[in-house]
């Protein structure tokens, strides 16, 4: 069992013409802690 709680791919972000992210995909399993952090840390 793989107690997968939060599961999301292909996610993309686009501002304009810029594309900041694109086909993004992650699994949260239980007891695990994400975090996204840019590059000025926020």
């Amino acid at each position: 069992m793989t107690d997968v709680m939060i599961e999301a791919s292909g996610l993309g972000k686009e501002y304009g013409s810029f594309v900041a992210l694109k086909d993004a995909s992650f699994e949260l399993r239980r007891g695990e802690i994400l975090g996204f952090l840019g590059p000025n840390g926020a």
